[in-house]
């Protein structure tokens, strides 16, 4: 049988990157409708335009799946982290 060690700080660290990751989808998802935007008032105004404004919405959608996941990660971490706490807190 492995020998599994878990502390706070490990956790923490956990909870940091999806914290990172949610920033770093936000940031795409927030990059690529002000591209899209932006092409737009640059004049580009046609069939093309429409088209590419969908893929858009449907990248965007997409990205935002996994900050719902990355957040409810973050949660159980820090619900894991307070347990370790209060289990590290503890003298045997």
């Amino acid at each position: 049988m492995a020998n599994i060690s878990v502390n706070s700080s490990l956790v923490r660290n956990g909870y940091e990157v999806c914290n990172e990751g949610i920033q770093d989808l936000e940031r795409l998802i927030n990059a690529l409708r002000k591209d899209y935007d932006e092409a737009g008032r640059g004049g580009w105004n046609d069939n093309k335009y429409a088209q590419l404004g969908r893929i858009v919405y449907e990248c965007t959608s997409a990205l935002q799946r996994p900050i719902a996941d990355l957040s409810d990660n973050i949660i159980k971490l820090k619900e894991l982290e307070t347990a370790l706490l209060e289990y590290e807190s503890t003298n045997l």
